[in-house]
């Protein structure tokens, strides 16, 4: 009996490993062009969006009954959810401004005109039901560290197609959004 017991626990995980599968690493989509218009500034940096820890979460949220978050284990965010929509947000900005657009941390010793910070308070959705994503955002000048606007965003995405490709689609949908309404607050144009 002993000598099939490393047997059996070995066949018992193989077994186990093979039932479970492996995840799927999700990208989230390219920004979509936008509205473009130009910038008093020549360089602007996006610092690291502040996300709800579910939103941070590598697993991909999605609300699964009023008000309850699930976090899905098969599926999870290619990159880090923090680094990943700050990065897409930075290149939605660019395509949208004659300005240089990056992240943090920025490059070279010369300091960017502008810089964006985003706090995130509220951003999940479901496949069927869209995405709600909800905050505030702030920018700052970075010469005198004045606060030069500082305001709150709501933005509902509905439904960009089914499972989890329409949800990151929404996600991505939400960051073009908010970008549309930083880039038009920084060029001057009227937020719609």
């Amino acid at each position: 009996m002993r000598a099939t017991r490393p047997f059996l626990l070995a066949a018992l995980g193989l077994w186990l490993a093979a039932c479970g599968g492996s995840p799927d690493y999700n990208l989230l989509p390219a920004p979509q062009p936008g509205p473009q218009g130009g910038s008093p500034a020549g360089s602007i940096v996006v610092a690291d969006l502040n996300l709800p820890s579910y939103a941070s979460a590598l697993e991909i949220a999605s609300l699964t009954g009023p008000g309850v978050v699930s976090l899905n284990k098969r599926q999870l965010w290619a990159d880090a959810p923090p680094r990943g929509v700050t990065r897409h947000l930075a290149e939605a900005l660019d395509q949208r401004l004659r300005a240089r657009v990056g992240t943090e941390p920025w490059p070279g010793f010369d300091q960017p005109d502008l810089r964006v910070e985003v706090a995130v308070d509220r951003m999940i959705g479901s496949a069927e039901g869209g995405l709600d994503f909800a905050g505030q955002y702030a920018i700052v000048s970075s010469a005198s560290g004045r606060l030069t606007v500082l305001d709150r965003f709501a933005i509902a995405v509905p439904p960009q197609g089914e499972g989890y490709p329409g949800l990151l689609a929404a996600h991505a949908r939400a960051l073009d959004l908010l970008a549309d309404r930083i880039a038009a607050t920084i060029s001057g144009r009227p937020v719609s």
